[in-house]
């Protein structure tokens, strides 16, 4: 009897449950008092002296038999209380001045973002935690501090780290602080030892995953005011992002770590000597670094001692401490690492495409096998970025992040159609348009935000291991973004175009890059060769290849440049370079002639030929024709048979095995 209140459900059920509109019209006022209930926001009448109505009078009494005590003044205290916990509201209560203002200005900036959904409850939870920190300011502690305190655990927390979203919020409630205050006072964001790299203002190199530069670790100090002073010019150049001056700092702080097992701390610029270089460079040789690691460490060494001398910022560094030119630790030649194509055959299937986690992802998937981008370059694609060329074909516009330059590629028209279709998905999605082509999919409510690097990364390995993406083998796949770029590559290499246009099409700044893939590609065919060595002779023996050393090496280079230098409808000549050809055309009657079995179907159609020809001969009495073509013919049977056995190996399980 939800229509009534206590008194009259009473009546009502007393009187049989009438139709609701018949007893509304014949029931008499209950008797209750001029007074409305005491709860705000109640327009019932209260009942009797209990400043209650009914309804409330009985939730009154329920709460007073766990807390018998409880008056009217203390059950509406309750009530209110209820009521504020159900309505979302930022609750700083608990905090003294200045806190409370600067949470509040915190989460108005968070909203003025709009960005993300702040959950309130999250906002409140990271105000409980600093209440316990015993703290008078956001901005009273440095960076470290900080960063120790918000790995701890909240108090309260029902884990045992404070939650993400909560270390979120507070590390972001700091930048805006310190750059409120930096603004105010006029404080350099470069004196301190631990940079924020959005306080900087390199806003174009807000996509790196790095957003502080540290120097805290890096002993003495002099040399940590040197390598900041260096730093600090590095970024105001140009030469280097903010990325690569945090790892600059980590190479630093190597060195640093050097200086300090050594037990020697260096109290003046006159105390770092060339022998201590020397010993710096065979310290990380011996303690295990790869040479490529070793080669950076060094490199950074010299890039900072050679470039503080010649800016004459530390007179007092002995002349002869540097690295010279030549004594980098030497690198391993850089292979491309392009995917097999058996496994490509798997990630490139329709149907595992379509097990991405949205059309956003699925189109950067499709743009960094089809096109070969860099990840960063593909992330960051402007929303609308194809154009036709003079013949109407469409042209991919993109920015060259590594080389700093605009750059252009031709797509097809399948590439083309799904670009389209993620377009009108994102018309769909932000009315007020977005500037990108891939954004983010989350925390990004005004489509202002691009699809991280390390979002789309963690995506590709969640979906090729979600998949069952394995190898010829049966294991398992690690595939990263950037290998798409390889393989597609390594795929025009071996379809034979041009390293220039490769060049082109991956926009490489020199040719060194794109020759490893011309590299891989004569080991592959190499490989291939060798491992199945199907050439034959007239006679139809095998003719191997020793698959090791540099016998191999000159056999293999022998057998491309003899391909080069003259080709035959039937297979190669087998002669030495510097040999001419008695009889270029006898070719299936001479000892050099060599054939694979990619040239079967021209020996049987030869064969067949043969065989016309001498029946011809024979019915015209021709002997010597005929003399001439059974030669021939006795050594395509010898060839056709040798190709065949070749073919018939390959076929059996054994062979498929080894393969």
């Amino acid at each position: 009897c939800g229509w009534w209140c206590a008194c009259h459900c009473k009546r009502w059920i007393d009187a049989r449950r009438p139709t609701r509109e018949h007893f509304a019209a014949s029931a008499a006022p209950a008797p209750v008092g001029d007074l409305v209930c005491d709860v705000g926001g109640c327009a019932f009448p209260a009942v009797g002296v209990s400043r209650l109505c009914d309804a409330h009078k009985q939730t009154h009494k329920q709460m007073r038999y766990k807390d018998p005590g409880l008056d009217i003044d203390g059950f509406l205290a309750a009530v209110i209380a209820a009521e504020r916990r159900l309505v979302p509201h930022y609750d700083f209560s608990m905090l003294d001045e200045p806190l409370r203002s600067e949470l509040r200005f915190a989460v108005q900036q968070r909203l003025d973002d709009n960005r993300y959904a702040l959950d309130y409850r999250r906002v409140v939870g990271a105000a409980t935690f600093v209440q316990g920190l015993g703290i008078t300011s956001l901005l009273d502690c440095d960076h470290d501090w900080w960063d120790a305190k918000l790995r701890g655990r909240a108090p309260g927390a029902r884990s045992a780290r404070l939650g993400i979203v909560e270390v979120g919020f507070l590390r972001y409630a700091r930048v805006q602080l310190g750059r409120l205050r930096d603004h105010a006072y006029g404080v350099d964001p470069y004196a301190g030892d631990v940079w924020l790299i959005e306080q900087l203002g390199f806003e174009e190199f807000a996509y790196q995953p790095s957003k502080t530069i540290s120097f805290t670790a890096i002993d003495p100090v002099w040399l940590r005011e040197l390598i900041k002073r260096w730093a600090r010019w590095r970024l105001r150049a140009g030469t280097y992002t903010p990325g690569t001056v945090s790892a600059m700092a980590t190479h630093f702080r190597t060195f640093s770590d050097f200086l300090h097992d050594r037990g020697e701390p260096l109290r003046s610029p006159e105390q770092l000597t060339r022998g201590l270089l020397e010993d710096y460079q065979e310290h990380i040789a011996r303690v295990g670094h790869s040479r490529k690691h070793q080669h950076t460490l060094i490199s950074a060494m010299k890039v900072l001692l050679d470039e503080v001398r010649a800016n004459g910022w530390e007179p007092r560094l002995p002349p002869t401490a540097a690295y010279y030119n030549g004594e980098l630790p030497k690198q391993a030649a850089s292979l491309p690492r392009s995917i097999d194509e058996h496994v490509m055959t798997q990630i490139e299937a329709p149907e595992n495409i379509a097990r991405l986690p949205d059309l956003t992802t699925r189109t950067a998937v499709s743009l960094l096998i089809k096109t070969g981008l860099r990840t960063v370059d593909a992330t960051r694609l402007a929303f609308d970025p194809v154009v036709t060329d003079a013949a109407g074909a469409p042209v991919l516009l993109y920015y060259n992040h590594k080389l700093k330059r605009d750059a252009a590629l031709p797509i097809d028209d399948v590439l083309l159609t799904v670009i389209r279709a993620q377009q009108d998905a994102l018309v769909a999605r932000y009315p007020d348009g977005t500037p990108w082509l891939l954004p983010s999919g989350r925390a990004n409510a005004a489509g202002r935000e691009a699809l991280p690097g390390n979002t789309l990364r963690r995506q590709i390995r969640r979906w090729l291991a979600d998949g069952e993406v394995r190898d010829a083998r049966g294991q398992h796949v690690h595939v990263t973004a950037h290998q798409f770029r390889h393989t597609l590559a390594t795929r025009m290499i071996n379809n034979d175009v041009p390293l220039a246009v490769i060049r082109r099409l991956l926009d490489h700044s020199s040719t060194s890059m794109t020759e490893v893939y011309a590299r891989l590609n004569d080991q592959t065919l190499k490989r291939e060769f060798e491992k199945y060595n199907q050439r034959v002779n007239i006679r139809g023996d095998v003719i191997p290849i020793d698959p090791a050393g540099l016998v191999s090496d000159a056999a293999w280079t022998k057998e491309r440049l003899a391909r080069a230098k003259q080709t035959l409808p039937n297979g190669y000549c087998g002669l030495p370079l510097q040999q001419s050809c008695p009889h270029p055309n006898a070719c299936l009657t001479c000892d050099h002639f060599l054939t694979t079995k990619q040239f079967l179907p021209v020996h049987l159609e030869q064969l067949s030929e043969t065989d016309r020809m001498i029946a011809e001969a024979t019915a015209q009495g021709s002997e010597r024709k005929r003399e001439m073509n059974e030669s021939v013919r006795l050594n395509l049977v010898r060839v056709i048979e040798g190709l065949q056995s070749l073919t018939d190996e390959t076929d059996t399980p054994q062979a498929t095995h080894a393969a």
